[in-house]
């Protein structure tokens, strides 16, 4: 034995201290160095320097002494009490065991929850079985059987404890079932009490019935579950711990596995190694056990159990835990052990840590002081088998602690014969030991951590929190985008609310949300709880945009493939029960969807096509057009834009971006006669409202009115920013009557308002127009489809209009539903107006009746054996968007578009396309002129006569008119 480099005795300074204040300060130093930077921790064994049955006690006195200092300190400490007589193995079983049950003592509350022991309790289950099965009457004498004979009924009495260590009290499961959860202290119940009110004062009795009872069950269910399965088995840390720890893989058969996705695996592997460790447990037990054999058992018997402890402690100081344990618990546990020898199981214990840790490369907490008598401190020390071992005095100036650490690299190598390396001897000596009170013992400061905050109550909380303010952004952002997500919204579609208070999603569908579903109007126009027995009842917005991201996504998949992007710009959206308003624009994206399937069956260049939505009668349309914009500067492959087929106060703004942008933009239904003077990316497949106006010059000329009886009036809708199609047909029709000699009731047009369902109010209009001195002969109506019902039931009503009356309109009027009986006439009427395609006369040579019968499933029943006198196709809106799409990628193909470059020359190369045998004649758009003046030739036009039959039916019959590319005038028109 060697001694310290400083006589025993000598204090710091010189100053003579005692054994219990050398002793507080080691132990405040170690906690000091374990709460800095988590140093390991020894055993620290303190003896007196003389055998003397005196200096003994006087060493467990100051064992004693630290360990009252800290009750009145946050310090969690244990003690162990002495065993006088006994097995000391089971003594040492019973010493760890203790250690394992109960709270650690501390002045105060702990900052964190007291130390779980899964694994502990789960080593404790086996020896529970094992001494249920060694006492119990029932298993017959076990003197003279083997551990084999033993084990299976070990294993039952393990699963009937459903492997806890002792067997769960019976009654009261309801309380302990309802109690968490009905208890409005915790979170869980106070959730569940708020459901429980608002259910209550909400909800039937039947609804709040079934959910009680629901409830009920399911926590029935889960209470049986965790009452008779094993707590630790799978999932449970102790059993993966017992799965794949290697210091039962070193003595089983069984290897180590464990897999959260293999449960069935990894509970055979727990099992096998339960059967293992009873067996050993059985052989420390048994009497017939050879010695070496039972000291062998029970050796391994203890080291596990030491190991279950030491490793429950690790756990419960892990700093990067979900609940930051390791953080809250700043200080190491403290065992306090006045008195460990040999008979009591105490030695063993300590011999059993340093053993484990020797074997173990992880660092536990722990950290113990014992008493040793001199005797077996020096029979343990001076073994001939074992080396010298340095002992540490205290008050030296290099303390002891830094001597151990530094020699516990070398002491844990077998070759040095060390067993005990984590084992820090102090020696004491008699005067230290029998010197007088200098000193009063303090506690050991332990400083509090904002980390106590983090809980697992704590953490649930945040949980709550952070899904809180993650449902009310994703509430916000779905306030704002159609598609919107926590992280990764869709900024091309967007809501926005219409003056009526109606939201809608406006932009563009990029991602998974479109703009309709099967909810919406049909492609025959009624509403699929009303639809018919007829062509398209089965297509809708939500459908066909299905139809088109399959489609896309066909496209993007083909190798080596060449596309450009289709953006159809429209009013796909409707307040309530107004639905029938964006018929025209289900129309065109079936056109569009239509020429989509008709080009990629054959041509190399494909199209790829994105559904764009302005709202309500476009209202939104700047909205829609700003998103096609932003999305043109990402997708390179954007070749244009079709539709836009409606007039609006925003249509030349928004007309300029898509030209800034590089984009061109082919109409269907726009009549408007500015656009194509003032934007040279402009397209227009519809004739102007100077030229309808102009066709219809005819018929007002044909009817030979007399001059004195040349009276008109021009109704029109009140102006709003979303319209502007009707201040321009009030315009143009203006002119066109008053040089065909007409005078103006009231000297111009006449303006009628809406209600707040969208329903026109011809009250004082009709006033105006039919009770002053001059009733008229012709009416020219500058308004929408939606208009004429009501218009015609009225002027049926008025004995002001009761004469003979010519009612005039444009291209809007295709809309009307003559045929099914939605659109009615007056009987003093003739309606007269003009139609910018007529499929029934210009596209029997086009393909487009059989595309959509192989595409769609569209079957026509027009008259004669002609489709297109279907309503499905007769107002021209599908056959336009078909035409104008084709006209798009025709322009594409001519620039050497694709979907890598060459789109921003589309706009040029528009105006060398000529198509033929087209659905609405021949698209020539060789002739429009960029930023023309004039009036551009080549539009169709066609006028359509709507009267009455003798048995009073709508009739609808085409006058006259000319297919798309013609340019000679019309002739022919006889009213």
């Amino acid at each position: 034995m060697t001694s310290g480099s400083v006589r025993g005795g000598a204090g710091i300074g010189g100053v003579r201290t005692t054994a219990k204040y050398e002793v507080d300060a080691l132990v405040q130093d170690l906690v000091a160095q374990f709460s800095r930077a988590r140093l390991p921790m020894p055993v620290v064994v303190l003896y007196a320097e003389d055998d003397d049955p005196v200096l003994d006690a006087e060493v467990r006195a100051v064992v004693r002494a630290v360990q009252e200092a800290q009750e009145g300190g946050d310090l969690p400490h244990r003690t162990v009490p002495h065993t006088a007589g006994g097995d000391p193995h089971e003594n040492a079983i019973g010493i760890l065991d203790g250690l394992a049950k109960g709270p650690w003592a501390r002045r105060g509350p702990s900052w964190y929850r007291e130390y779980p022991a899964p694994r502990s309790r789960l080593v404790a289950a086996i020896e529970a079985a094992v001494r249920h099965v060694l006492d119990d009457p029932a298993t017959g004498p076990v003197a003279g059987r083997s551990p084999e004979d033993l084990v299976e009924p070990v294993l039952a009495r393990l699963r009937d404890l459903h492997w806890r260590p002792e067997p769960r009290g019976a009654g009261g499961e309801l309380q302990r079932l309802l109690s968490p959860v009905l208890n409005s202290t915790t979170l869980i119940g106070a959730f569940v009490l708020a459901a429980l009110t608002s259910l209550l004062t909400q909800a039937t009795w039947q609804f709040v019935t079934a959910v009680l009872l629901g409830s009920l069950a399911v926590l029935g269910a889960s209470g049986w579950v965790r009452r008779n399965t094993a707590p630790l088995s799978w999932l449970g840390s102790a059993s993966r711990w017992f799965a794949t720890t290697t210091f039962l893989a070193a003595s089983g058969r069984q290897a180590a596995a464990w897999s959260l996705w293999r449960p069935r695996m990894s509970w055979d592997v727990t099992q096998a190694r339960a059967r293992e460790v009873a067996g050993e447990i059985l052989k420390a037990r048994l009497p017939d056990t050879a010695p070496a054999d039972r000291d062998r058992a029970q050796q391994f018997h203890l080291q596990l159990r030491t190991l279950a402890l030491l490793e429950d402690l690790r756990r419960a100081h892990r700093s990067w835990a979900p609940d930051a344990r390791g953080r809250k618990r700043r200080v190491p546990p403290v065992v306090f052990v006045p008195r460990a020898d040999a008979d009591g199981g105490a030695l063993r214990v300590l011999g059993a840590i340093s053993d484990v840790r020797s074997r173990r490369s992880e660092q536990d907490p722990l950290l113990v002081l014992a008493a040793v008598a001199h005797a077996d401190v020096a029979a343990w020390l001076l073994d001939d088998r074992t080396a010298p071992v340095n002992v540490h005095a205290v008050g030296a100036r290099r303390g002891p602690y830094e001597d151990w650490v530094s020699d516990l690299r070398i002491r844990q190598a077998p070759s040095r014969g060390r067993a005990l390396a984590w084992t820090l001897p102090v020696r004491l000596t008699g005067m230290q030991l029998q010197a007088g009170e200098t000193t009063r013992l303090a506690p050991v400061p332990v400083r509090g951590s904002g980390w106590f905050l983090w809980s697992r109550w704590t953490l649930l909380l945040v949980m709550v929190l952070l899904a809180g303010a993650a449902g009310l952004r994703v509430q916000q952002l779905g306030g704002q985008y159609c598609e919107a997500r926590l992280v990764g919204s869709n900024p091309d579609a967007v809501w926005r609310t219409d003056p009526g208070g109606t939201r809608e999603c406006v932009g563009v569908a990029t991602g998974s949300v479109g703009f309709g579903t099967d909810g919406g109007v049909r492609l025959n126009g009624a509403l699929p709880d009303a639809a018919p027995d007829r062509t398209g009842a089965g297509v809708g917005v939500g459908s066909l945009e299905e139809a088109i991201r399959r489609e896309n996504d066909r496209v993007a998949a083909l190798p080596d493939v060449r596309f450009v992007t289709v953006v159809y710009a429209g009013s796909l959206t409707t307040a309530a029960g107004q639905q029938g308003r964006a018929l025209n624009s289900l129309k065109e994206l079936a056109g569009v969807y239509l020429a989509q399937m008709r080009n990629n069956a054959g041509d190399p260049l494909k199209i790829k096509v994105l559904v764009a939505n302005g709202g309500q009668d476009m209202y939104f349309q700047a909205d829609m057009v700003r998103r096609i914009v932003d999305l043109a500067g990402r997708d390179r492959s954007i070749a244009g834009v079709v539709g836009l087929g409606r007039d609006t106060a925003d249509s030349g703004s928004t007309l300029t971006l898509l030209q800034q942008a590089g984009l061109a933009v082919v109409s269907t239904t726009n009549s408007a006669s500015y656009l194509a003077r003032d934007h040279v990316n402009y397209f227009g497949l519809a004739a102007t409202d100077q030229e309808e106006a102009d066709a219809l010059r005819q018929i007002v000329d044909g009817l030979a009115t007399p001059p004195d009886d040349r009276w008109a009036a021009v109704l029109t809708r009140v102006p709003t920013p979303d319209d502007r199609y009707s201040a321009e047909q009030a315009r143009y029709g203006s002119a066109m009557l008053t040089g065909a000699g007409y005078r103006l009731i009231t000297g111009g047009p006449i303006e009628y308002g809406l209600t707040s369902n969208g329903d026109p109010d011809y009250e004082s209009a009709l006033a105006a127009t039919c009770h002053g001195g001059h009733p008229p002969t012709v009416l020219y109506l500058a308004g929408r489809a939606d208009d004429v019902n009501q218009l015609m039931r009225r002027l049926s009503d008025d004995k002001g209009c009761a004469g003979r009356l010519a009612v005039l309109t444009g291209d809007d009027l295709t809309k009307a539903q003559f045929r099914t009986g939605g659109t009615g006439i007056a009987p003093q009427a003739t309606l007269y107006y003009t139609a910018l395609a007529d499929p029934a006369t210009t596209a029997r040579g086009s393909d487009l009746a059989d595309t959509a019968a192989s595409v769609l499933g569209l079957v026509p029943h027009g008259a004669g054996g002609n489709p297109y006198e279907d309503d499905v196709f007769s107002d021209g809106s599908l056959a336009l968007a078909y035409d104008a799409t084709a006209a798009l990628q025709a322009g594409a193909a001519k620039a050497g578009a694709s979907q890598l470059n060459g789109t921003g020359s589309v706009m040029a190369a528009l105006r060398a396309v000529q198509l033929n045998n087209r659905a609405t004649g021949t698209v020539d758009l060789r002739e429009a002129a960029p930023l023309v003046t004039e009036t551009q030739p080549g539009h169709g036009i066609h006028i359509i006569r709507v009267r009455r039959d003798p048995q009073g039916a709508p009739v609808t019959e085409h006058l006259c008119g000319r297919p798309a590319g013609e340019t000679a005038p019309l002739g022919g028109c006889a009213p």
